[in-house]
């Protein structure tokens, strides 16, 4: 069965993470904001993932690391979840923020695809009507 599991061995953490909640990339984002905490192995179990932490310092908080990674794995996996959901209106304020800085780039926007439009349309008649020469 997937689910989250800690568990605390002598120098490392072994930390199971469910790949239906979790994704890959949510796992090397949080991954790599540990990377100066501690050194970082990744593994696979049937659904799972498995992620062993061993701690840069000698001493230091191995459940409490565990725990700052799995906060971690939420607020990636948050940050993902809304960046996705909101791609298509973060595109439309980047476009909007573009063109107000530099209205000519409108204008050649519509130009190419007005040319582009003509041009289709020439080729599509030069399909239709295809030229065809006759031995007199």
């Amino acid at each position: 069965m997937s689910k989250l599991g800690i568990k605390i061995v002598e120098d490392y953490v072994e930390i199971t993470v469910s790949s239906k909640i979790y994704s890959k990339d949510t796992l090397f984002a949080v991954g790599y904001v540990f990377l100066d905490k501690a050194y970082i192995l990744l593994d696979t179990k049937d659904d799972d993932m498995i992620v062993y932490l061993y701690a840069r310092q000698e001493g230091a908080d191995l459940k409490q690391l565990s725990l700052e990674f799995c906060n971690e794995l939420l607020n990636y996996a948050h940050y993902f979840s809304r960046a996705e959901n909101n791609a298509e209106a973060i595109k439309m304020v980047m476009q909007r923020a573009l063109f107000s800085a530099a209205p000519s780039l409108v204008q050649e926007a519509e130009e190419r695809e007005i040319e582009d439009l003509i041009r289709e349309l020439e080729e599509e008649e030069d399909d239709e009507n295809p030229v065809s020469f006759e031995e007199k």
